[in-house]
């Protein structure tokens, strides 16, 4: 996640930082010069660099290039920059980018510490399947007393967990295998189609792909191009990717003469209340003003998603934890209890 000593986070700040300047009536160099005294030395290379495209005369997206940012914000810059949004463009796709990195700290964090205590139960387990188990079937094979089935059967779970673990590993590299040959020889849409079914994914792709499409859809339309022509500049400044197909779809569907709410609804790609925003937007001639609108509040939404899993992630795996390591000791004490009673 790191470009040149540049964290997604930091990115995000100076993008945000820089259209906030652009906003305040300052040049582009001028923004770029004064956020470039502020920042480290491995930065500032960077930042020369972009300064030397910009004097050239390269587009947005050459200009952006140096910084290696994500490839939807680098298209949202280069889209927006035609239809002079480049400033707004520049503090959402910032703030974004911010937001996102926050989203990412609170996942590790919320990680952290129930792998750790993941992988020291591991080495319970491992500890005692390899001495305090076979002590115990020494034990009772010594005094002819039969060892309690719970035991047994977390003696023999215990056994075959690196089988499982194995297994697991297999299937991880025959996914990524599959994943790799997906991304490499199928359609954008289809790897989109594909993704839209496992059913954790669904939601969080729907949001991010109707949120992509309304801020930037509505900022053309705003700006006074029509739905054509917006569908066209999207195509020609998306180098590759989903949405450029998208785009494409969209346009020969319109030339078919469908309606876009139709042909949003079509795909599972975007939300239902999207294609709704687009037809109660073209009712009332203020389609662009209402796709920003909407984009807003699917970033609240994204956002309070992403809180809500967050939120559930650490407890649920404390509890899968607990109860494993709770149901190794039960396996522990119940020998102890059973030689008490033979004693």
């Amino acid at each position: 996640m790191k470009t040149r000593g540049w964290k997604r986070a930091s990115q995000g700040s100076f993008l945000y930082k820089l259209g906030f300047l652009l906003d305040q009536g300052y040049s582009i160099q001028k923004s770029m010069k004064l956020l470039k005294a502020q920042l480290p030395h491995k930065k500032q290379v960077v930042l020369d660099d972009v300064l030397d495209i910009l004097a050239s005369g390269g587009s947005i997206q050459d200009v952006f290039t140096p910084l290696r940012l994500p490839e939807e914000v680098m298209s949202s810059l280069s889209i927006n920059s035609t239809n002079g949004n480049l400033t707004k463009s520049l503090i959402e796709n910032g703030t974004f980018m911010k937001k996102k990195a926050e989203w990412n700290v609170r996942l590790m964090k919320a990680l952290r510490y129930p792998l750790f205590l993941l992988f020291l139960t591991t080495w319970i387990g491992i500890l005692f399947y390899q001495f305090l188990f076979p002590q115990f079937s020494l034990l009772f094979s010594s005094l002819e007393v039969k060892t309690p089935t719970f035991t047994t059967w977390m003696l023999s779970f215990l056994g075959i967990i690196p089988k499982i673990g194995f297994i697991l590993l297999m299937l991880c590299m025959i996914s990524w295998i599959i994943i790799y040959l997906i991304k490499k020889k199928a359609k954008y849409s289809t790897q989109m189609s594909l993704l839209m079914k496992i059913p954790l994914c669904r939601k969080f792709l729907r949001l991010n792909n109707s949120h992509f499409f309304s801020v930037n859809f509505g900022t053309m339309l705003k700006s006074g191009l029509s739905v054509s022509d917006a569908l066209v500049v999207m195509e020609m400044h998306l180098n590759k990717g989903f949405y450029k197909e998208e785009s494409q779809r969209l346009q020969k569907g319109l030339l078919n003469g469908k309606s876009l709410p139709d042909l949003l609804l079509v795909k599972p790609y975007f939300t239902k209340e999207l294609a709704e925003i687009v037809r109660f937007g073209q009712a009332h001639g203020e389609l662009g003003a209402e796709l920003i609108s909407y984009g807003e509040w699917i970033f609240s939404e994204l956002e309070e998603m992403i809180y809500s899993v967050l939120q559930k992630i650490q407890p649920i795996l404390f509890a899968v934890i607990g109860g494993f390591v709770l149901l190794m000791f039960a396996s522990m004490l119940l020998p102890i209890f059973k030689l008490m009673e033979a004693l």
